[in-house]
């Protein structure tokens, strides 16, 4: 890398976000068939959560205490990390924060989220690379799992991350 590239080049940043989800009405509504949803032979109940489907069961927020909502498409520059803390909604259901949970792994990586470390079961980090050519929004799709009063579930939607020169 030449001394002009470096001096152009932003630093990288480290974002940091928490994904606020009401695991006890997603598992309702799954096993009542709200949400529709298939089994993986293993016992599990696979779902994939549409953008619409998204604002009723969690939301993102810029702080643990889940105050600081933020809305996607997330923008990220080539380089930056983000962290992203998995929390039951602090919506005074008592059953949501029974549930054990985890971030599982990126179902569909087509462009630019590389998964970097897992910091525990609840916080994954990843890190943005960018690919030549891609101007839109990629699909990335997340995939958690979740277990709520014996039942398992695995959920995957799409964070709606751009990555940016």
């Amino acid at each position: 890398m030449s001394t002009e590239q470096t001096a152009t080049q932003a630093p990288s940043e480290n974002h940091t976000f928490f994904v606020n989800m009401d695991f006890s009405k997603l598992a309702n509504d799954i096993n009542n068939g709200d949400v529709a949803h298939q089994f993986n032979g293993k016992g599990r109940k696979v779902t994939y959560l549409t953008e619409e489907q998204e604002l009723t069961y969690f939301y993102y927020s810029s702080d643990s205490a889940g105050e600081d909502k933020i809305t996607p498409p997330f923008e990220m520059s080539d380089g930056d990390t983000v962290t992203c803390s998995l929390q039951p909604w602090n919506n005074g259901d008592s059953e949501s924060n029974k549930a054990k949970f985890k971030w599982k792994n990126i179902l569909q990586n087509r462009f630019d989220l590389h998964q970097v470390s897992t910091e525990n079961k609840a916080q994954v980090t990843y890190k943005a690379v960018i690919t030549e050519g891609v101007t839109e929004t990629d699909n990335v799709i997340i995939n958690i799992h979740f277990k709520l009063n014996g039942d398992k579930f695995s959920i995957a939607w799409d964070p709606q991350v751009k990555i940016k020169k």
